[in-house]
């Protein structure tokens, strides 16, 4: 699996607005909850992209011959993304653009966890708290927590705001990771159990070859040790 050299982008995502009165004249607010919601919809379509990519290539490579592809987006609705305390961070005088950031903890269950390290070990994989260590995500009892940073803004008809997320990539990471190796680790097991078998066969076929081997090497010495006796007997007799 190339789970370690993924390239997110930045998604943008639009929601219509229901009422112009959460508008300022020309900007979004960074605290409107049709935008927070919108921002929430933006992680959870980036994160089932990121495991539909993710699919694709785990098919493409024959890796998952004995699961259903299904559970694996599925996975993505055990996440939870939740938000808190909205900033305004810049509001652009020369653009309808408002650049805002909110504490985001993205909750993910014991029990994937557990699964995902259990996968990761079978394989010598980085476990999920040292791949967010490396990637520089805080992550700590199942939970991350980030800065999240956003932008809002709306369509020029005012219809409809536009969210655009810039500093998830590395989180989206981590999480995708996650639930990849949960959902692989039966197919794993199931493979290093076949292949301990394929071993054990190989083994002992070996073996049975090793004792024929022996014991035709055994009797061609005995052949030829009667036939030097035969001849020591001819010379006697000579």
């Amino acid at each position: 699996m190339k789970l370690n050299n993924k390239i997110l982008i930045a998604f943008t995502s639009s929601l219509a607005l229901t009422g112009c009165d959460k508008l300022f004249s020309n900007h979004v607010q960074c605290d409107d909850e049709s935008a927070t919601s919108l921002v929430t919809q933006v992680l959870n379509d980036n994160l089932e992209k990121s495991l539909e990519r993710e699919l694709k290539l785990l098919i493409k490579d024959g890796s998952i011959k004995d699961l259903d592809p299904a559970k694996l987006k599925l996975s993505a609705k055990n996440i939870q993304f939740s938000l808190a305390d909205s900033r305004t961070d810049f509001i652009d005088p020369n653009s309808p653009k408002t650049s805002c950031s909110i504490d985001l903890t993205v909750t993910v269950p014991s029990d994937l966890i557990k699964k995902s390290d259990e996968a990761r070990s079978k394989v010598d994989a980085l476990s999920v708290e040292a791949q967010a260590n490396n990637l520089g995500v805080n992550y700590e009892n199942n939970k991350i927590n980030l800065t999240l940073e956003y932008v809002l803004q709306p369509t020029d008809k005012g219809d409809k705001v536009l969210a655009q997320i810039k500093n998830s990539s590395d989180m989206q990471t981590l999480v995708s990771d996650t639930l990849t190796y949960a959902f692989l680790k039966p197919q794993i097991e199931k493979n290093q159990v076949q292949n301990l078998e394929t071993t054990k066969a190989n083994m002992r076929r070996n073996n049975t070859d090793y004792l024929a081997n022996e014991a035709a090497l055994e009797a061609a010495e005995a052949a030829n040790a009667a036939a030097d006796e035969v001849l020591a007997e001819s010379y006697e007799e000579y």
